[in-house]
């Protein structure tokens, strides 16, 4: 691999890093390469790589509290729903539209008129006020 370092001689900091590389001491640096390559090595170890190394941000790894989190949410969105089903269902039974609306809607024949029982009011509206959500 071949990657280049252009100097700029205005630029003080530059300037510094040329004067070091030049007068580089054999003895403690094999090449100029890899003193480069040991300083860039100190500071990834010192300052971390993260900071340095732009991740793919189309990458994204679920943990298991966010499992928990959508889990807790799909629970709760389908006990609304069922809430909200069995509300229209005793509503429509209070309503008085009875059991042969409801059977004929979810399309099964009936097999015999029924003979309706009179509904207690109060006992449906306390089962469908049970069922809804708190505010």
């Amino acid at each position: 691999m071949f990657n280049s370092l252009r100097l700029n001689m205005n630029n003080p900091q530059h300037v510094k890093i040329n004067e070091i590389l030049c007068s580089i001491d054999k003895d403690v640096c094999k090449s100029k390469n890899q003193f480069i390559i040991d300083a860039i090595e100190f500071y990834i170890d010192n300052f971390g790589k993260q900071i340095l190394v732009k991740e793919d941000s189309d990458i994204r790894y679920v943990t298991s509290d966010d499992l928990d989190d959508i889990k807790q949410e799909l629970m709760e969105a389908a006990m609304t729903e069922a809430r909200r089903e069995v509300i229209r269902v005793l509503g429509t039974a209070v309503s008085g539209r009875g059991m042969g609306e409801l059977v004929t809607r979810t399309e099964i024949a009936p097999t015999a008129p029924e003979k309706e029982e009179p509904v207690d009011d109060e006992v449906v509206s306390g089962l469908a006020t049970s069922w809804m959500p708190e505010m």
